[in-house]
């Protein structure tokens, strides 16, 4: 089975080596998702904002909070999250 979704964007929250976990974000359907430094599954995530605008991250799943450097790299490569997100 195929994916619905086509990720145009691909962040290393742990450095550039391909080993190590990703993020990776489809910008028009608004829904990305992460892996864990190991490359073990992390979790979803979802945002919200007009396509050509910043996308601002809502929600995640996974764990209780999102890893240090997977907020990092979201805010780095221009994505917004709130305090909330904050580890």
């Amino acid at each position: 089975m195929t994916s619905p979704y086509t990720f145009d964007v691909t962040l290393h929250p742990w450095g550039e080596d391909p080993n190590l976990g990703v993020v990776k974000i489809d910008t028009a359907a608004r829904y990305g998702y992460w892996e864990h430094k190991d490359g073990t599954e992390g979790g979803g995530l979802w945002f919200d904002g007009s396509l050509g605008s910043l996308l601002e991250l809502v929600d995640f799943d996974g764990y209780y909070m999102l890893p240090r450097s997977v907020v990092d790299a979201l805010r780095k490569a221009g994505y917004i999250l709130d305090e909330t997100f904050n580890p």
